[in-house]
């Protein structure tokens, strides 16, 4: 896809060949289950109780572990104690060495904290209910290149204040290891679908000419894949693997560094560590009216729009962990 097939996509909007925008994922009740069991069943996951947001984390190595991933903690400090009651964080990370690459890593990554005051169902239930899924689903599968999933802590700033992001001490542990990381994909709010008109706005001014001129949509149907113009490979590679599976509407997005809203997220921290990352996202804030409120509950979100995302996730993965060919 070229970069004038992009801007296509960002006027009209990318569809699978079904030309619906999908919507009919398979795995929809199994991603409502997990979403569930931490918006419902933990609730809110922050450091404000430090030893409730690892208890998650405990639960997602135990998940993880039982698929037959090789699956270890990283400790990520905490530095303010008066929050975590002294306790540090970590991430999860779960892996499956590459058949043929073995050096070259892809990595999947949500964050698994919420901002104080929410149970985060969108923000990022929903993100981890996709790298669940995707794990579940690679399990078994042999891939050219290596497949690491990290669930993140310390995402949110309420969480990270006085500490790290958790996507920081992994992007920078793989640069001082001299990883090869070939792409990053930042799971950041998958789940809410709003097809009215008026419902997707943009974190930027839609009456400027740039934004006119791409005709953006005003429909929040769509999942985004964004990028920096850097990154236009890695949105045009997985986007267009994600939108020929025909399950989600997807929109690839690779946009001017210039525009702050695009580093928000854990993608943002491989950036910096100087790989190719992207965040596959429902547009967060410019689309969800329960983004960081106490409102942003499992029974919002769409499960049937969540599962159609994660079908084209499963394309848009094998497309880059396959070792056919280089990810520029």
């Amino acid at each position: 896809m070229a970069i004038w097939a992009v801007l296509a996509c960002l006027m009209g909007g990318c569809v699978g060949p079904s030309g619906e925008g999908g919507l009919r994922g398979s795995g929809a009740g199994r991603l409502e289950r997990d979403v569930r069991m931490l918006a419902d069943g933990f609730g809110e996951r922050s450091a404000a109780d430090r030893g409730e947001l690892n208890a998650v984390g405990v639960l997602l190595m135990e998940r993880l572990g039982a698929m037959g991933y090789r699956v270890w903690r990283e400790p990520v400090p905490v530095g303010d104690k008066a929050m975590g009651a002294g306790i540090d964080g970590f991430n999860v990370v779960a892996e499956r060495a590459g058949a043929t690459r073995p050096g070259e890593v892809v990595v999947i990554g949500a964050h698994y904290d919420t901002q104080l005051g929410t149970p985060g169902a969108d923000d990022n239930a929903s993100g981890v209910a996709g790298l669940l899924e995707l794990a579940r689903r690679f399990a078994q599968a042999e891939t050219g290149r290596t497949l690491r999933f990290i669930a993140f802590t310390n995402e949110e700033g309420s969480n990270s204040r006085g500490s790290v992001m958790g996507s920081r001490v992994s992007a920078q542990t793989s640069r001082e290891r001299d990883e090869a990381v070939v792409a990053m994909l930042s799971l950041e709010m998958l789940g809410y679908y709003d097809p009215a008109p008026g419902a997707q706005t943009y974190p930027f001014d839609t009456d400027s000419p740039f934004a006119r001129a791409l005709h953006l949509p005003d429909t929040g149907d769509f999942i985004a894949v964004v990028g920096r113009w850097a990154d236009q490979e890695l949105v045009e590679r997985l986007g267009s693997s994600m939108a020929a599976a025909g399950t989600a509407r997807v929109l690839p997005a690779a946009l001017p560094p210039v525009l702050r809203d695009i580093y928000r997220s854990d993608h943002a921290q491989y950036w910096i560590a100087g790989y190719p990352a992207v965040m596959v996202t429902d547009t967060s804030f410019a689309r969800n009216p329960h983004y960081h409120k106490a409102t942003d509950t499992a029974d919002t979100l769409d499960y049937a729009f969540l599962a159609g995302v994660v079908d084209a996730l499963e394309a848009g993965v094998w497309a880059l962990v396959e070792s056919g060919s280089a990810i520029e």
